[in-house]
């Protein structure tokens, strides 16, 4: 027991367990499978709620939504309708169309949508679907190259195979061209925002870097895991994709269709805005679902390109940094570890795991980092599974230990005091104030010479047995025993405020107890018994005291001494007491059977009868010692057991 119990305290032990499990969530986090991914995905969306940004002024989304289409009729419309459009936009800075007008209509329709388009700053849609890339003909994939960026060097970016581009004359006439496409995440929604695509050799960039690289005639360069914008480095993942900073739904301005093609509306509020045309009639269903609800597709180009104007783009914490996080997590949960209050430990988890959500918000909205609470939350609740558990593993090898070594010293009641205080033992030795009981046989040379061994032995045990009792009912620890004495111990290990009268009321109860011992054989019978006790009290050092293989749990130090000699002295004392008495000597009490020292006295003369002996030679001593005699005698049984039963209580 002692050595599960002191491998169970071996710290070293615990963090090794929890520095695995802060491993093995940083691992998980490297290649997280898809399940986790979504999950600790949809634990950090609700970051978003908390963003209080709007979309930049300089943004404008001409929507074709449910009114319009009211207005106009099912999509797709004529062409010459949008070319109408798009021409009262002509003061914008840049137009992004989100529609890919990948179907040839009437001849003269598609021709009047090319002339318009021709001489606008517009970037025309295709989608990463319809026929191989590897059919376009030279014309086409011409077109794809001359949009493509160019300062491309080992990226790794989605794949496509397929490209849906815009008809002939359409196609011709875009200054340049982009993508459409949006991945989703491992749960479907879409959170990142794929900076370029391979499309056959072409690094063919999305709708947004499009836009910027028109408005703002900056290139985007891109190296292995590293994107470069104009001078700006973009945090990208290891497909060269931006986690989106969506912004609080609806606040963006929206123009929609039916209101450009009023005859009241001003081209001119379009001057220096960047344009996105595109579609959110939900009967085309481009709808995209995101941390903050459906979004039209086009909006989600739109968040992108404003958070580049806004400079909010989000920097992920992973990796190195990501571990620097559950390093602190760790630490700080080994910290509540040391907590021996229950409730406290548990208080202390639950502000960590606040702590780690609170920490998240503010990191996005401070510095817009993002931590993927997830691997923070799962360390903290498997540190506190294993934590709890270790805890638990260690307390009931400890409580078994206790029992183990105080079931033989103390009463079972308080075995079990012991054990619900345990956090307050100190048992590897501490110095303290303390009383020391001895109590010793009188004469008992003839009583060992008279009986035979079994007898003297079954003898001896019920004398010790009555006298364990007595000392165990005033909250007393049996320390040990020597042959035929008794060494009991008061204020270890469980603390006692009043040891010192507990000390006397036991030594008092012990000499009654062996009264009713020796009630059972007649006077000159050698197995009548009689004992002196010798009670100290002072400064001693108590704890587990021994060597490697055996050690006792005892108290050393002048105290005991002290309190050894007292009992020797008492039966040369009571010699002399009964011999005064016998003189004629008024004494005030009938024998000296316990021996008090000064401090004992000083804590109990005002309430137990006590009588000064004298100033006594003790041996191993320069100087003599006052002691006091405890008249035991005059204390009423049942008084004394009345008050063992309220100690016992307590």
């Amino acid at each position: 027991m002692h050595s599960s119990f002191h491998l169970l305290r071996s710290q070293w032990r615990l963090w090794l367990l929890l520095l695995g499990l802060l491993l093995a969530v940083f691992l998980l986090s490297l290649r997280p499978p898809v399940m986790v991914q979504a999950l600790s995905s949809a634990l950090s969306d609700d970051f978003y709620t908390w963003n209080s940004r709007s979309y930049p002024d300089k943004l404008v989304f001409v929507d074709v939504e449910n009114t319009s289409v009211q207005a106009y009729g099912r999509w797709p419309w004529p062409r010459s309708l949008v070319a109408e459009g798009l021409a009262k936009m002509h003061q914008a800075e840049v137009i992004g169309v989100d529609i890919a007008f990948a179907e040839p209509t009437r001849p003269e329709e598609d021709q009047q949508l090319a002339e318009v388009i021709s001489g606008l700053p517009a970037i025309g849609g295709s989608f990463l679907n319809g026929p191989q890339a590897r059919l376009l003909n030279e014309s086409a994939y011409g077109r794809v190259l001359d949009s493509s960026l160019m300062q491309v060097s080992e990226a790794q970016l989605i794949e496509s195979q397929q490209l849906e581009l815009p008809v002939s004359p359409i196609l011709e006439a875009y200054p340049v061209l982009s993508a459409l496409n949006i991945e989703p995440d491992a749960d479907q929604r879409f959170r990142h925002y794929p900076l370029a695509f391979w499309v056959k050799d072409a690094a063919y960039p999305n709708l947004g870097v499009q836009m910027w690289r028109m408005a703002q005639m900056q290139d985007l360069a891109l190296e292995g895991q590293t994107a470069t914008l104009g001078d700006r480095s973009l945090p990208v993942d290891e497909l060269n994709r931006i986690k989106l900073n969506f912004y609080p739904e609806g606040d963006y301005q929206r123009l929609t269709f039916a209101e450009l093609m009023a005859d009241d509306w001003d081209p001119q509020s379009l001057a220096g805005k960047w344009v996105i045309l595109g579609i959110s009639e939900a009967g085309v269903t481009d709808l995209r679902s995101t941390p903050v609800g459906q979004l039209p597709g086009p909006l989600v180009h739109m968040t992108f390109v404003a958070n580049l104007l806004d400079d909010s783009l989000l920097q992920d914490i992973q990796g190195l940094a990501l571990l620097a996080v559950l390093a602190v997590c760790l630490v700080i949960l080994l910290g509540l570890l040391q907590q021996h209050r229950t409730l406290l430990r548990f208080i202390g988890y639950g502000i960590l795991v606040a702590g780690i959500y609170g920490a998240g918000v503010l990191l996005y909205l401070q510095a817009d980092l993002w931590l993927e609470i997830f691997y923070p939350l799962l360390l903290v609740v498997a540190l506190i599974i294993s934590g709890e558990l270790w805890l638990f593993m260690r307390n009931k090898a400890r409580a078994d230990q206790l029992r183990s070594a105080f079931g033989s010293y103390v009463a079972p009641a308080l075995v079990e005091k012991i054990v619900g205080q345990s956090s307050e033992l100190e048992l590897g030795g501490k110095r303290q104030q303390l009383t020391l009981l001895f109590s010793d046989l009188r004469n008992f040379t003839p009583t060992t010479e008279a009986l035979e061994t079994e007898e003297l032995v079954s003898h001896l045990n019920n004398y010790f047995d009555a006298m364990i009792n007595a000392l165990q009912a005033y909250q007393g620890t049996l320390d040990k025993l020597m042959g035929d004495a008794v060494m009991g111990l008061f204020n270890a290990p469980l603390k006692d405020t009043d040891h010192a009268y507990h000390a006397c009321l036991a030594a008092a109860a012990m000499q009654h107890a062996l009264v009713d011992f020796n009630a059972d054989f007649p006077q000159g019978d050698v197995r009548r018994l009689a004992m002196g006790i010798g009670v100290n009290t002072g400064e001693g050092v108590v704890g587990n005291i021994g060597g490697q293989k055996r050690f006792n749990y005892t108290a050393i130090g002048d105290v005991v001494n002290v309190a050894a000699r007292l009992e020797s002295a008492t039966k040369e004392e009571n010699s002399k007491w009964k011999a005064a008495v016998a003189a004629g000597e008024n004494k005030p009490c009938a024998s000296v059977d316990i021996l008090l020292g000064e401090a004992t006295y000083e804590a109990v003369k005002d309430r137990l009868p006590c009588h000064f002996v004298g100033t006594l030679d003790l041996k191993g001593k320069s100087e003599g010692l006052p002691a006091w005699a405890l008249d035991w005698q005059a204390l009423d049984p049942a008084w004394l057991q009345a008050e063992a039963v309220s100690e016992d209580l307590r």
